[in-house]
This record gives structure tokens, sequence and C-alpha cells, in this order.
């Protein structure tokens, strides 16, 4: 089990982009280019301003697809720190920590592993990017 566990190691990084990656790529599509999203201009129901909306969901598109193929990693993984805390401090803050009542408990899983991602650097199969920080 040992041996195993020591050869997935130099992956962990990898798992990291491609979980983050999926997730806001997929929440990032659908905002931008859903059916009447306006590109990204009109997916929110807590009054927002468009500019606002815009920059969120082409954040969440982009960050999500940069960090799939590991370009500039940890920028990636930034602006999705700063997406969340504003998913935090504008939306779910208010409710508390536990997901069950719409609280950040999930937002704060994403940051940390967006913290994680920028502290072990892209790992393995990126497309390159260096953003002076990322490790190999």
């Amino acid at each position: 089990m040992k041996d195993c566990c020591e050869k997935l190691k130099p992956f962990a990084p990898l798992f990291l982009r491609l979980g983050l990656g999926v997730i806001f790529t997929y929440h990032g599509f659908g905002k931008v280019f859903g059916e009447g999203a306006g590109l990204g201009s009109t997916w929110n129901p807590h009054g927002m301003p468009a500019i606002v909306q815009i920059l969120v969901a082409w954040g969440e598109f982009l960050s999500g697809l940069s960090a799939l193929i590991g370009f500039l990693t940890p920028l990636a993984a930034f602006n999705i720190i700063v997406i969340m805390t504003g998913a935090i401090v504008l939306v779910h803050g208010k409710n508390g920590f536990g997901m069950m009542n719409h609280g950040f408990e999930y937002n704060y899983a994403l940051i940390m592993m967006s913290l994680a991602l920028i502290g072990t650097g892209p790992g393995p199969f990126t497309i390159g990017g260096k953003c002076g920080c990322d490790k190999k």
C-alpha cells in the first residue's frame, strides 16, 4: 500500500487541478453560455451589478480552463480564491458554515483546494505558462 501511495504523490497537484478545473469550468460555462445567461451578465438572483456578474462568470470559466490544462495555475487558483471569498461575503456568509443552511462550507473547501494548489504548483501534464511560483 505504501508503494502505491508514494507513486501517487507526484500526481496530487494534478488531481487538485482537475477537480477545481472541472468544477469551475462547468459553473462558469453555464453562467457565460447557458440559456439566457447573456454572456455572463444575467445569471445572479442576488442583484449583483452586471459588470460584477460578467467578471465572476468569465473568471470562473477561464480560471477553470486554466487549471484544467495547467496554464498559469497559481493565477487561476488565486482567481478562484477571490471569487469564492466574494461568494462568502456577498451570499453565503450570512447563513453560517454548514451547507445544509446554504452556508459557506463548500466555498471554504474550494479555497483550501486552491491554496494547496498554489503551494504545490501545477504538477505534471501542464501546457506551461510559468507564473513565478509554478513548481514542476
